[in-house]
């Protein structure tokens, strides 16, 4: 389902949504846009740009996302609920496998245990929301992963952790743990996630795919590395 909500003078939120298997349970992107994007930002984009898989704007709006070349993007995961599978380990494997996708270490994920420090912050729905609300509304609502950020004039709005007195969190995953009954499934969910929290905005037609609405893969096929290439080697249109 897709569903967008304009809000009066600069406010203009965007949200995309797809259902996965299970009723009430599915995976959502959240791209928030907030003003005009005031052009677009160069970015340091990697001389070849091989083409896309498939569209890595689809859930976007056609906004193309991503980090400036050469970010190392810390990782912090938030402590989750024993149900016998660790939202720990599939953070970690799923950033293992997304350094390898690029093709010139253009954006490394660093999993990090400061919270304070974190661009990227992952946590279980189950646990408190680990950073103060911004401008954007966040509605994970029933979706099994569910990825934010919020675009102001370009990029993406620094969020501040709950214990902390700075913002510097730019994407937040929110998974459900209790819509994985395995460490398998818990995998593919987090590294999907992972997915678009490193640029891709997007879904893949092909269920061989890791970024396929209803993921079971647990690392990047070609096709999402390629896609991810694609990417990095475009000017951004927001800077995350």
């Amino acid at each position: 389902m897709l569903s967008r909500t304009h809000q009066p003078d600069v406010s203009r939120p965007i949200s995309r949504q797809r259902r996965g298997q299970r009723r009430g349970h599915g995976i959502r992107l959240a791209v928030l846009v907030l003003g005009a994007l005031g052009g677009t930002a160069c970015g340091d984009p990697t001389a070849t740009v091989p083409d896309f898989a498939y569209d890595p704007t689809a859930l976007t709006g056609g906004v193309l996302y991503r980090w400036s070349t050469g970010t190392r993007v810390r990782v912090f995961v938030e402590a989750a609920p024993s149900t016998g599978v660790s939202l720990a380990t599939a953070t970690q494997r799923a950033a293992q496998q997304w350094n390898a996708a690029p093709a010139r270490g253009e954006v490394a994920l660093e999993i990090v245990t400061d919270r304070n420090v974190a661009d990227v912050i992952v946590y279980d729905r189950g646990t408190p929301q680990p950073v103060v609300a911004g401008l954007c509304p966040f509605e994970p609502s029933g979706a099994a992963g569910y990825t934010y950020f919020c675009n102001v004039n370009g990029r993406a709005e620094k969020l501040r952790p709950v214990t902390s007195t700075v913002k510097t969190a730019s994407v937040v995953i929110r998974v459900d743990m209790t819509t994985t009954a395995t460490q398998s499934a818990l995998d593919a969910l987090v590294a999907h996630e992972m997915g678009h929290a490193v640029g891709i905005g997007g879904h893949s037609p092909d269920a061989a795919d890791l970024m396929y609405t209803r993921p079971t893969v647990t690392a990047p096929s070609a096709r999402d590395r390629q896609t991810l290439r694609h990417v990095l080697g475009r000017p951004a249109d927001l800077t995350l």
